[in-house]
């Protein structure tokens, strides 16, 4: 039997890897002050929630699967990845005010958005998009049962 925890650790994790790569293809780019190209953080976040969720439903966990097991393995994966990729956001932020400055130029709460901040709102997206995701895979990958 294997542990659903680490499962959920090591896809979200590596989750978070492809996103921070992501980014910083985008940011050598030039290209990561562009929001709209922030939608295929979403895509790269569900791929990852969709995958630890199949490889649940499909492995040999010592938990059973079930819709609502499905749908909190895939909440907690969101999780991971909302507290690490945000830590990462706030971290880089901090580091790089160019980048923060690019960011403020463009956003309406100006006097607000500081590398906490912006780290807090990429977490509460994060978070419900996780749980957004979870839903949305558990749709596609619930066992049907034959009557």
């Amino acid at each position: 039997m294997k542990s659903i925890e680490k499962h959920v650790l090591r896809y979200g994790l590596l989750t978070t890897i492809a996103l921070i790569c992501y980014f910083l293809l985008m940011r050598l780019l030039g290209l990561a002050e562009i929001t709209e190209l922030r939608s295929l953080n979403a895509l790269i976040m569900f791929s990852g929630v969709f995958l630890t969720i199949k490889k649940f439903r499909n492995g040999d966990f010592d938990t059973a699967f079930g819709y609502l097991s499905g749908i909190a393995v895939g909440f907690f994966t969101g999780i991971v990845i909302a507290i690490s990729f945000s830590l990462f956001i706030g971290i880089y932020i901090y580091f790089d005010p160019v980048f923060l400055a690019a960011i403020v130029a463009d956003n309406p709460q100006k006097d607000f958005l500081n590398p906490l901040t912006a780290a807090m709102v990429i977490f509460i997206e994060a978070i419900a998009s996780g749980f957004l995701f979870s839903y949305a895979a558990m749709q596609w990958l619930k066992e049907d049962k034959v009557v």
